[in-house]
């Protein structure tokens, strides 16, 4: 009898991988269109809808809508993608130079570029840089110190391409992004994830301003509409933005993961006793543990910012702590409900 019962399952899952996979095709073909017409990969609204339609469907039925949204999300991911790797029109392809192409982030940085049609070359910062005047962009790909070095060469260089960085910060060499910026196509982006990332569906990525417009623009293009969120800034707000974002996060991980290195308890032991938060801390302490060294050392010790957050996170734990040994529960409850609310606001 269960043998029956999972012939049938199994029966099930083949026609739900065969109709997922039709439905991919049906927007590969509507990407096609979209291509040819010049709109958008991604349709928010047309997302939001999907998500809905499922949310519908699941109701009355054993499938929670939790489970629902994930289904949905998996297929408009895979869908973007598919849409997204489409060739653009003939004119629109770039020859691309990358240089420091053979590092993780290069090759990724290659590998999107290629995927969207266009010529791409790679470099290292131990070569000849002159071969990246004959392109029509330049991605510095490099390490945080050695991006000044590489934008000072591509200065005597170029004239006419778009250059632009993917640093993770700005602030060690934002002096010279914005005097090349105040007469040349050169602007600063950051990706907000790493290598490993499959594509860009949903992940951030800023495009920073650095005086030249045109620069912003056609960098937007060049690696855009690839189902990802693009956010536009001035360079000189990026590195307070990161202070928070890479500085802060990856400071309260790495004390975390310090404390229970400490603790003299296995790490398989914290494992089995693990609450559904604690599981859910550890899993980013694991992937943080992984990361370079020496990048987020760089992140911590050349953002021009991280004195001040160092503070702000060190009075932080101060008055959380001062809050949990208060025989008082009102200041810990404050602490908690200034959180709630400072997440419930846009």
């Amino acid at each position: 009898m269960i043998n029956d019962l999972r012939d049938k399952i199994r029966e099930i899952d083949e026609n739900i991988v065969k109709l997922a996979a039709e439905r991919i095709r049906i927007t590969e073909e509507i990407g096609k269109i979209k291509v040819k017409e010049g709109s958008q990969i991604r349709d928010l609204e047309v997302e939001k809808k999907v998500i809905e339609r499922y949310h519908k469907a699941s109701e009355g039925t054993l499938l929670d809508q939790t489970s629902a949204e994930e289904i949905a999300k998996i297929l408009i991911q895979n869908s973007v993608e598919v849409q997204a790797a489409l060739p653009r029109k003939k004119g629109s392809k770039k020859k691309v130079c990358v240089i420091g192409g053979k590092g993780k982030m290069g090759q990724w940085v290659s590998r999107l570029l290629e995927g969207s049609g266009h010529t791409v070359s790679v470099l290292d910062t131990d070569d000849e840089l002159t071969a990246a005047a004959d392109s029509d962009a330049v991605v510095i790909s490099v390490p945080i110190s050695a991006v000044r070095g590489v934008l000072m060469q591509l200065d005597e260089i170029c004239n006419e391409q778009l250059i632009f960085d993917i640093s993770s910060l700005k602030s060690p060499f934002i002096d010279v992004l914005k005097e090349m910026g105040s007469r040349k196509r050169v602007c600063s982006i950051h990706p907000m994830f790493g290598p490993s990332a499959r594509s860009m569906y949903d992940r951030n990525v800023i495009v920073c301003d650095c005086g030249n417009r045109d620069a912003v623009n056609d960098a937007t293009e060049l690696i855009g509409d690839h189902g990802e969120n693009i956010m536009i800034m001035n360079v000189s707000e990026h590195d307070r933005y990161m202070s928070y974002v890479l500085g802060l996060s990856h400071a309260v991980n790495i004390a975390f993961f310090t404390a229970l290195e400490r603790s003299g308890i296995s790490f398989k032991d914290f494992e089995r006793t693990a609450s559904t938060t604690f599981k859910k801390n550890l899993d980013t302490n694991v992937s943080v543990a992984s990361e370079d060294p020496l990048l987020y050392y760089e992140i911590q010790n050349l953002n021009i910012n991280s004195s001040n957050v160092w503070k702000e996170f060190s009075d932080a734990v101060e008055d959380l702590k001062k809050a949990s040994l208060n025989s008082d529960p009102e200041s810990f409850a404050k602490l908690m409900n200034n959180g709630r609310k400072f997440f419930s606001k846009e």
